[in-house]
């Protein structure tokens, strides 16, 4: 397999073979932009073969395939775009879509079936009873916490016939495992396993923790409410009313953007917030934001429902020799102890969040020894490569 157009343009060659059992990564849509964690998981495998088996390409996709099945580029004209027009009005897959796929997967000799995202092996549950492979799937987030309450907890009621049919659930911390549990899906089947990050790319060894001037707060991640950005800007607003000095970075594109533009602005703020916008993962603009920061700021809060699970960004944050400050939510704790890798406050506690910040901005000391066990932990326990090889022992089981 190969894969073209990872993040940081790298191109990745997996050549089959017979010692090497196939396993087919099935989802949705090839693949979002914020998706890279997925497509990690897939490149770094190295004694399995990934083929990648999916419904429909992303228009806004960054990645190109130029191995793998996506069902509407399969099928003959009139079927494909009959398939098209019933996802698009009904948000279902055809059994045709699903038979190509089957086809596909028989025809790669694949062993298993690893689907990403609860959502996504629900919806493509036809190539799971056509194949009849052994199957795991992946828990994110979203398809966890939020998707099962919409609809009146109709959502919960869809992803059920998932938990008969999987043989193993990965939820990324303790947090999701109960959450998973909760949904209906028996205990014995659910299995704690966090994907990594690609630490190695984010590395920065020679981080100054001194700065002559303000320190920069950064935040990567989407600019949607679960990511606390709103949060963030009231509790820094309590910071400067105490007279210390600050920058704020948010690198990452969403629908939040012109609300947070506004706070900005009501606060005389614009010469010290800057919004880059979606930047390319492992970017030389994404890395060079990440090493010119002092502080990394995630303070999720859980919105109708809807957690996170470990964001990534955290993660990357740390490998480069960041001081995390975060919450108390969902699986964060499980990556960064308060004290030892950054400072965790609760949800919507502004003052603490407050205290937070101003204690890094004004303790460079602190930020060095905060940042530097954050980088130890993360090449130590969380870095992609060692967690991969982790999910590999857990393929061992069906292949």
């Amino acid at each position: 397999m190969s894969l073209a157009g990872t993040p940081t343009a790298e191109q990745v060659r997996l050549e089959p073979s017979a010692a090497r059992p196939t396993v087919a990564h099935v989802m949705r849509a090839y693949l979002a932009p914020t998706e890279t964690f997925v497509l990690n998981q897939i490149a770094s495998l190295r004694r399995h073969r990934p083929v990648v088996v999916a419904h429909h390409r992303r228009p806004e996709t960054e990645v190109s395939l130029s191995e793998g099945a996506i069902a509407l580029e399969r099928l003959p004209g009139p079927v494909r775009r009959l398939e098209a027009l019933v996802y698009r009005t009904a948000r279902v897959a055809l059994p045709t879509g699903s038979a190509a796929l089957a086809a596909y997967v028989r025809d790669q000799d694949a062993r298993l079936l690893h689907f990403h995202f609860l959502t996504d092996a629900r919806f493509m549950a036809g190539v799971h009873r056509r194949t009849e492979l052994p199957a795991v799937v992946s828990g994110y987030g979203y398809d966890v916490s939020g998707f099962p309450l919409q609809w009146h907890g109709l959502g919960r009621r869809y992803l059920l016939p998932v938990f008969d049919r999987i043989d193993c659930v990965l939820a990324m911390s303790d947090d999701m495992r109960r959450d998973i549990c909760a949904l209906g899906c028996p205990e014995h089947k659910v299995l704690v396993h966090y994907h990594g990050a690609d630490t190695a790319r984010f590395r920065h060894p020679e981080r100054v923790y001194e700065t002559d001037g303000p320190p920069v707060i950064l935040l990567v991640g989407r600019l949607e409410a679960k990511k606390g950005h709103e949060f963030l800007l009231q509790a820094l607003r309590r910071v400067d009313r105490r007279g210390v000095g600050f920058r704020v970075v948010f690198v990452g594109g969403g629908t939040l953007r012109r609300d947070l533009e506004r706070i900005v602005a009501a606060d005389g703020w614009q010469d010290r917030v800057v919004f880059t916008g979606h930047l390319p993962y492992g970017s030389t603009a994404h890395l060079a934001h990440l090493r010119r920061a002092h502080v990394f700021a995630h303070p999720s809060v859980t919105v109708d429902g809807h957690k996170e699970g470990i964001p990534g960004t955290i993660v990357e944050a740390m490998a480069s020799g960041l001081p995390v400050v975060a919450t108390h939510h969902a699986g964060i704790p499980a990556v960064v102890t308060h004290g030892r890798e950054g400072l965790l406050v609760e949800e919507h506690d502004v003052d603490a969040l407050a205290d937070a910040l101003e204690a890094l901005i004004d303790d460079a000391a602190l930020r060095q020894r905060l940042g530097r066990a954050a980088a130890r932990r993360a090449t130590e326990s969380l870095d992609l490569h060692a967690r991969t090889a982790a999910l590999e022992r857990v393929y061992d089981r069906w292949t």
